[in-house]
């Protein structure tokens, strides 16, 4: 009888622990089914396009980072810019685990850079971050040149033109 029981525990263990790997590739479930790159700076709803990404291997070679560029506005002939670049460990998710959230802004020939996590404040949650698409949101403040940033409501999905090998 002991040799059954062994048996059906064994049984019924297979399928559960089966059913709790995170190897799975398959993100079409987890993907956002829109594209959408948003954040209020200063009070002002900005629009950008996601115009970069890409995975490099860490200095340390224990992992990979994320990185993501966004823009918005023109560079010629009324320099106004805003640019944003998001880096972060890649397929990882969670709270606060972006590791540069550089602002960068170019108004009538000034660029003004800084970056939000070692400088200001960040809050973040990171949603979704696959081969195959990213999702988070976010908000922060920094002072630069005296003037208080404020970013409100900020929101990244976005899916890739191609997975990541």
């Amino acid at each position: 009888m002991k040799k059954y029981l062994h048996f059906l525990i064994i049984f019924v263990s297979l399928p559960i622990l089966n059913c709790c790997s995170d190897d799975d590739d398959d993100d079409s479930q987890t993907c956002p089914q829109t594209e959408i790159a948003s954040m209020k700076i200063n009070g002002e709803l900005k629009q950008f396009d996601v115009n970069r990404w890409g995975i490099n291997i860490d200095n340390d070679g224990t992992g990979h980072t994320l990185a993501l560029g966004l823009m918005t506005g023109v560079f010629q002939p009324q320099q106004d810019t805003y640019a944003i670049t998001i880096k972060l460990p890649y397929k990882q998710t969670g709270n606060n685990i972006i590791e540069e959230f550089i602002y960068l802004r170019v108004q009538n020939g000034t660029s003004s850079e800084i970056d939000f996590v070692a400088q200001g404040e960040i809050e973040s949650n990171v949603l979704v971050n696959t081969n195959s698409c990213f999702s988070v949101t976010f908000s922060g403040s920094v002072m630069l040149n005296g003037n208080e940033i404020i970013i409100e409501d900020g929101i990244v999905e976005h899916i890739y033109d191609e997975p990541f090998d």
